[in-house]
């Protein structure tokens, strides 16, 4: 028996899906099966994943139409295997993945998920990567989703009772995680073992007000497992501007800044780490001033006019010390052209 399933959910990405199963092929890690859930694709997934001559290949067809959470659901029913590994029909795996993956769950007992950095390309071009440890990424958890292309504990749903949610389309990993953070801690490896694929077919490009929705409904249920006892109007404003950061002018930055004490000071129930918590909401606050200053103050041009603008306005403390010294130089080396 193997002791891995990587799970593959696909539907219609037939120009994707032999780059991503080729990734999956080459991996350094081999004790795995590749389990593919086609869920009724119309174009020629189906017949390109055939293709592969590969014992390790299991590809189930779906008779009906399940969509991406009872599809994901079905794959963990059918994965009789200690890890599972999860990851989309577009995207491509670094050869270290499941490696780097069940080393980490092999050394940390007490760790249910494994997570990783990754690159997006296609569409838009970067690099992301969550906090490490599992009590700053839970914080960050109230911001959004740091669990990407996880190598997971099959136990942990099972044992727990965790499902996939159809209800929570497009945002069913962020809400299933939302729930893992419950019974199992999660660790991030800070490197970047994935490159995930942004193109204009993508249900969060397509449906991008949808997911905000879903999106917003699980940062909601995190803030309640925080303390269920907020206003309806500061659950509002958490949504609308806390977990946007909405910063754009120094009034926005102090009832940012305000909302964040208070978050921090009803953290009483023990489920989260006010230490993570202030580190998290330190960050987001510090980088998305900075955005702003960017935008607001320096979209035209960098200059010590400007700079002696921001010093005085109320913005300049809150912005990190080394980017502060960033702007700083730029409007030097403007003046100099």
């Amino acid at each position: 028996m193997k002791r891995l399933t990587v799970l593959m959910p696909v539907y219609n990405v037939a120009p994707y899906v032999s780059d991503a199963i080729e990734s999956v092929l080459s991996q350094t890690y081999s004790d795995f099966e590749l389990l593919v859930l086609d869920d009724c694709s119309t174009d020629n997934t189906a017949d390109i994943v055939k293709s592969f001559k590969d014992s390790r290949i299991r590809l189930v067809r779906n008779e009906v139409n399940l969509g991406l959470a009872e599809n994901l659901n079905k794959g963990i029913e059918l994965a009789d295997t200690e890890f599972i590994a999860r990851m989309d029909g577009d995207d491509i795996a670094c050869p270290l993945w499941l490696e780097k993956g069940v080393a980490t769950l092999d050394r940390r007992p007490e760790v249910g998920i494994c997570s990783f950095g990754f690159e997006f390309f296609g569409d838009k071009n970067s690099l992301v990567r969550f906090p490490e440890h599992n009590e700053d990424s839970k914080a960050e958890m109230l911001f959004g989703c740091t669990v990407i292309v996880p190598v997971f504990r099959r136990s942990i749903m099972v044992d727990n009772g965790l499902r996939y949610e159809t209800s929570a389309f497009p945002a069913e990993d962020y809400s299933m995680w939302s729930y893992c953070y419950r019974v199992t801690q999660v660790y991030n490896v800070q490197e970047t073992m994935f490159r995930y694929r942004t193109h204009n077919t993508q249900i969060s490009t397509e449906k991008r007000r949808l997911q905000i929705e879903k999106a917003n409904n699980v940062r909601l249920r995190m803030l309640d497992w925080l303390n269920p006892n907020f206003s309806e109007s500061e659950k509002q404003f958490f949504v609308d501007h806390f977990a946007t950061c909405n910063i754009r002018d120094r009034h926005s930055l102090i009832a940012i800044k305000k909302f964040a004490d208070k978050l921090v000071s009803k953290n009483i129930y023990g489920h989260y780490s006010s230490e993570a918590l202030a580190r998290r909401f330190a960050m987001h606050i510090a980088y998305s001033t900075l955005s702003f200053v960017e935008d607001h103050y320096f979209s035209k041009r960098y200059s010590l006019g400007n700079f002696i603008k921001l010093l005085f306005s109320g913005l300049y403390s809150t912005i990190p010390i080394k980017h502060r010294f960033k702007l700083l130089a730029k409007c030097f080396l403007t003046r100099r052209k």
